[in-house]
């Protein structure tokens, strides 16, 4: 299993931290990840967020690749509605895989938050169209060929690309999150990225849904990778890391990944289902809520629970949040160190 860090780049006034801060201390943080030998760096997308959730991490992938010399760069996941016309994402795309060395790798979504597509002055109803004929003409983009394309959004006539990306191919990822939509992503033979707030059981469902697919489909499933986004944090002891992280873990699920922008469910004394509406539920500040979906403890607790990923799941690249929004850099640069010296070593012996 190789290891990789996710960054939205999250400033909440609440705590104190400003964008500039923040943004300069992941560039430290993801240097030294690089240093650490880290597979991997992810960042994400929202808009007009209260917490200035990065809204450009094209740009921010940039910054990423003059700062870095191994890691790879991903994004999980660009909204493409958002991007104008899709030949123009292909180019940036291109031009940081170009600037990295052939390190970059494109994550795509659709959106669902209805107060982005009004700033954006976009008819939501337009998201899935949209971004299905936008991977239509980035992969024709990258193909290294003229093309042109009549659809019902977008036009190209007689264009190519130029520079091509380093890779060829150069790995295209979709984020997806029901049924349907993974079957959509195997279908288009792509890899798929998941929900960071499914727990363990749910994650193996997902992927056994989405690798059935892959097989129906004729593809082998062995040619896409298993990634997988989990929040994660380590301390020398499980329950001091819990407290050093909660409140800024509790940011993120009452402010941003919070009803009813995902469904979560409680279980009930008698076994049932309980759906949970309320972000300040206290199910979100329970070992319940925590339990086979975040990776909070010591260094034998982080490892036993990755070990799960790894042999239960069979997640290929573990992508973990090493700075919640707002989290101090002592705390985050700690953790990161023992990730890598303590943690993994525990997990591949």
């Amino acid at each position: 299993m190789k290891y990789a860090i996710f960054y939205s780049l999250q400033a909440p006034p609440e705590f104190g931290v400003t964008p500039q801060q923040v943004y300069a201390e992941a560039l430290e943080q993801i240097a030294r990840a690089d240093e650490l030998g880290l597979h991997q760096v992810w960042l994400t997308e929202h808009h007009f967020m209260d917490d200035a959730y990065c809204p450009s991490p094209m740009i921010a992938a940039a910054a990423i690749a003059g700062r870095t010399k191994q890691i790879r760069i991903g994004q999980g996941v660009v909204l493409l509605p958002f991007y104008g016309h899709p030949l123009k994402l292909a180019e940036d795309a291109a031009v940081l895989d170009v600037l990295s060395g052939g390190r970059f790798e494109l994550g795509i979504g659709r959106g669902y938050r209805p107060h982005e597509f009004a700033g954006f002055g976009m008819d939501q109803k337009e998201r899935v169209s949209r971004t299905n004929e936008g991977i239509e003409i980035i992969r024709k983009s990258w193909a290294g060929e003229r093309f042109s394309h009549s659809g019902k959004y977008y036009q190209v006539h007689d264009a190519r690309l130029m520079p091509a990306p380093v890779q060829n191919p150069m790995r295209l990822w979709l984020g997806a999150g029901t049924p349907s939509s993974r079957r959509k992503v195997a279908q288009k033979g792509l890899p798929l990225l998941i929900s960071l707030v499914t727990n363990l059981e749910e994650t193996i469902a997902e992927f056994a849904d989405y690798t059935q697919s892959l097989l129906e489909f004729g593809h082998d499933p062995s040619h896409f990778p298993r990634a997988l986004i989990r929040e994660f944090y380590v301390a020398d002891d499980s329950q001091r890391a819990w407290e050093e992280v909660k409140p800024y873990f509790l940011h993120v699920y009452q402010k941003v990944y919070c009803p009813p922008w995902v469904a979560l469910y409680d279980t009930n004394a008698d076994g049932s289902r309980r759906r949970v509406r309320d972000p300040h539920d206290p199910y979100i500040e329970s070992d319940r809520f925590r339990k086979d979906r975040h990776i909070i403890g010591d260094p034998e607790a982080c490892a036993r629970e990755l070990r799960r990923y790894k042999d239960e799941a069979k997640i290929d690249i573990m992508i973990l949040r090493m700075q919640f929004p707002g989290q101090p850099m002592a705390q985050v640069m700690q953790s990161l160190d023992m990730l890598v010296n303590e943690v993994i070593p525990l997990v591949e012996r």
